[in-house]
């Protein structure tokens, strides 16, 4: 087994704080957080993320100097190790009342999916239905159409491709216990892309605004779906979801005590005073409702692959 050391940035970054928050969020199916330990799939392979002085520490038995500047790429973006929030927290202590919410969370990482695929399908699945509901679902698709390894005793699996899902009937999606319209929508999005008639991964080299629109193309896709997916996949917030019951009850809970209806019209009000930050208001507040309001997942059981020291294939540079 071999390492990879990827240093961590001038700007305040806590991978602590990630933990927790994926602690909480987290299809128990898709990464597994143990201890101090993240486990999860990047680039196909099974590897682990741990916090070690000043690096992130990545450590996997298939981790080799023939994919390890991809597997550096891929970690770097969804650990969100590039993004510098340093102006969005100084422009959050100008307000008391969001100073109040994001300062806990200084330091939480923008993380992202792995790719644009990932987080389209999982916001589809998402779709007007629970979050407990939400996490069930994903779980059984990637139990039933993702590649499976195991840490310790715990099956963890890799996303889809698009080929694979490509090739999903909706008999064998039942499981998932959605409507068959999201299922069909699911599979018709990865057929598009598998036969290349749908570039959704070069969503990720569009300006927000461009992407957004792509996504609204897409027959299913409204706002909620769009806006998250802009959120998900590039770490970008220009947009409220306001829609987003989670969201108005944050916003209701945070900012007006609990007084009011809980509705989208309040999230807008609420938000608009903070122009081209209302979106990033928005997401911090619905991460810090997340942290107080979600409880933890339980994960039990040593790791099963080797997390001593090994020899490093290089040291990353610092992009801070």
């Amino acid at each position: 087994m071999t390492e990879l050391c990827l240093p961590l940035p001038a700007q305040a970054y806590r991978f602590d704080l990630l933990l927790e928050f994926l602690r909480r969020i987290a299809c128990p199916a898709r990464l597994i957080v143990h201890g101090d330990t993240l486990w999860r799939f990047t680039e196909g392979q099974l590897l682990s993320y741990h916090e070690s002085a000043d690096a992130i520490i990545v450590r996997g038995e298939s981790l080799t100097a023939d994919n390890v500047d991809r597997i550096e790429r891929a970690s770097r973006r969804w650990l969100g190790l590039d993004r510098d929030l340093t102006a969005f927290y100084e422009f959050a202590k100008r307000d008391p009342d969001l100073w109040s919410v994001v300062e806990p969370l200084v330091g939480l990482p923008i993380f992202c999916s792995e790719t644009v695929f990932e987080a389209l399908v999982t916001l589809i699945i998402e779709q007007h239905i629970t979050w407990k509901s939400a996490l069930r679902s994903q779980r059984e698709l990637l139990r039933l159409t993702g590649t499976c390894a195991r840490a310790g005793q715990t099956a963890i699996y890799d996303f889809p491709t698009p080929a694979r899902l490509a090739r999903a009937s909706q008999a064998e999606l039942k499981p998932l216990k959605i409507t068959n319209k999201r299922i069909d929508l699911i599979i018709a999005i990865a057929d598009a892309a598998d036969r290349g008639e749908l570039d959704i991964e070069g969503i990720r080299c569009l300006p927000p605004k461009k992407a957004y629109e792509q996504l609204l193309a897409i027959k299913g896709v409204g706002h909620w779906t769009a806006s998250n997916v802009i959120g998900r996949a590039l770490g970008r917030y220009p947009y409220v979801s306001h829609n987003d019951v989670a969201l108005q009850a944050a916003a209701r809970h945070y900012f007006h005590d609990g007084a009011g209806q809980k509705s989208a019209a309040q999230v807008t009000e609420t938000l608009s005073r903070y122009g081209k930050q209302a979106g990033m208001a928005g997401h911090f507040t619905l991460l810090r409702w997340v942290l107080d309001h979600y409880p933890a997942l339980d994960h039990r059981g040593p790791p099963g692959l080797d997390s001593r020291p090994k020899a490093r294939l290089r040291q990353a540079p610092s992009s801070s």
